[in-house]
């Protein structure tokens, strides 16, 4: 019995977090044929000789009648064939190789859209395994073996066999959608949602739900607390980012019922003004204002420009990814408070000596701050208390720090200010600890609905119970 439910269990978290469909395209060199197609799709077309004549059981190319696919004085010859991975996220190329004779080398290339690249050199015996870039999967997709050497001889022989492309079908996003927008009387616990459904195209779980104050947080006060009893799912509180974390794994189902069963209180005996919360599948934070995500990724001692091309890799759910860009005092409070670290941000005057621009995003070229410390704010602007000074600066030693960062908490009254540092950083408590990614807002992102957002307005009111019905009743 207990195997029995030890098997169950693991099958239940391998559904959580999701078995991804996967397709392949696959010749196994079993039939001597160029259209033979092993895999559970299909190949777009057949095999293809160049400088030969196409003919899979004879000639410098051809099918063994062992299964082997054979390659004899190779010098101007090569092979092609292609295939549509259009439709997949990623996609990995297996095969096996042997050199039975000579010194010889085979080059495996793929198509990039424009010409074929190599991405191995078969020297010798072995098992090959790549995964394709981006750019190498797409409709037009294809392999192609030619000679890595010269001057083949007819008893040098090379042997290829279980040529095979495992391509993953996309992880598409799930779908939250939440409804909520009541009354908070102090000195009282409410629920954050009235309403809440995720489902999801491709799981019927996940491994964690993230509810966050993602509005008119007020650290050391505010509180969200899980009530009731939810065996799949544990909770964490993070007070410096306002956000509850919901972990499981746990089906969907479980996660609306415990997203249902949050609740917000305020330690204030005096609170005001409204919170929203944001309700996401995901662990990037929600900024309802822009409908933007934010990450902090820890990288101590990371350089500006290291973090710039790190940050431009990353990708959430589509969305393209880029050092964050504080265009508006909102944003700036909760990418600079709420975001768990002290990192660079997407603005420099590396360009032009006092012209602080963002140079990543969609905001990219837009100044936002002309000259140094008292200098013209153009747009928007959160510099610490005689920042950017670009320290040692002075007229004879300019550009010494032309990079924004988010200044640590214990150098500022002003949390999530900026100030400029060396591409580098600094030291101490002007170390570079990483960097804040921002996504949202590029040409050709996604529309995603993975986070739902609810909200509560405090009032001078008082909670009255009567039985089963629970009245909100705003004081005269």
């Amino acid at each position: 019995m207990r195997n029995l439910q030890i098997l169950i269990c693991s099958v239940l978290i391998l559904t959580f977090y999701e078995l991804k469909g996967q397709d392949t395209f696959a010749d196994n060199f079993d039939v001597r044929s160029y259209s033979n197609n092993d895999g559970s799709n299909l190949f777009l077309g057949n095999w293809v000789e160049t400088n030969e004549t196409t003919n899979p059981t004879t000639g410098s190319i051809e099918i063994t009648s062992g299964g082997d696919f054979e390659f004899v004085n190779l010098d101007d010859k090569y092979i092609t064939r292609n295939l549509d991975l259009s439709a997949y996220a990623n996609v990995t190329l297996t095969l096996d190789y042997d050199r039975t004779d000579g010194n010889e080398r085979i080059l495996v290339q793929l198509y990039d859209g424009s010409t074929y690249n190599t991405v191995a050199t078969l020297d010798g015996d072995g098992n090959l395994v790549h995964n394709l870039a981006p750019n190498e999967i797409s409709a037009s997709s294809g392999i192609r073996f030619i000679t890595g050497s010269g001057g083949w001889s007819s008893s040098e022989r090379y042997l290829i066999d279980n040529l095979l492309f495992t391509a993953e079908d996309p992880d598409l996003p799930p779908i939250v959608i939440g409804s909520g927008d009541d009354l908070y009387c102090p000195g009282s616990s409410i629920p954050i949602a009235e309403s809440i459904t995720i489902t999801d195209p491709d799981d019927v779980g996940t491994t964690a739900v993230f509810i966050q104050i993602s509005g008119g947080y007020v650290n050391g006060e505010d509180l969200l607390t899980l009530t009731g009893s939810h065996p799949s799912i544990s909770t964490s509180w993070d007070p410096v980012q306002g956000e509850l974390t919901l972990q499981g794994p746990a089906t969907y189902t479980e996660f609306e019922a415990a997203v249902l069963a949050t609740e917000f209180s305020s330690s204030s005996g005096n609170p005001s003004g409204i919170r929203q919360f944001s309700i996401t599948v995901g662990e990037a934070n929600f900024l309802p204002t822009t409908s933007h995500y934010y990450e902090f990724i820890s990288a101590p001692g990371i350089s500006w420009t290291d973090a710039e091309i790190a940050a431009s890799n990353r990708t959430y759910f589509g969305l393209q990814g880029y050092l964050v860009t504080l265009t508006s005092q909102a944003e700036a409070d909760f990418s600079g408070s709420q975001a768990q670290g002290v990192g660079w941000i997407g603005a420099t005057d590396d360009g032009v000596e006092g012209e602080w621009r963002w140079v990543t995003g969609p905001e990219a070229g837009t100044q936002f701050w002309d000259g140094g410390v008292g200098g013209t704010e153009l747009t928007f602007a959160f510099w610490n208390n005689n920042e950017p000074n670009d320290y040692p600066g002075g007229p004879g030693t300019p550009g010494q720090e032309n990079f924004a960062h988010i200044t640590d908490p214990s150098v500022t009254s002003s949390p999530g200010s900026w100030n400029d540092l060396p591409n580098g950083g600094g030291g101490g408590a002007y170390a570079a600890q990483g960097y804040v990614v921002e996504y949202g807002g590029t040409a050709g992102d996604p529309v995603l609905n993975i986070t739902a957002t609810t909200s509560l307005n405090i009032s001078d009111c008082r909670v009255i119970t009567n039985r089963r019905i629970t009245y909100r009743v705003k004081n005269n």
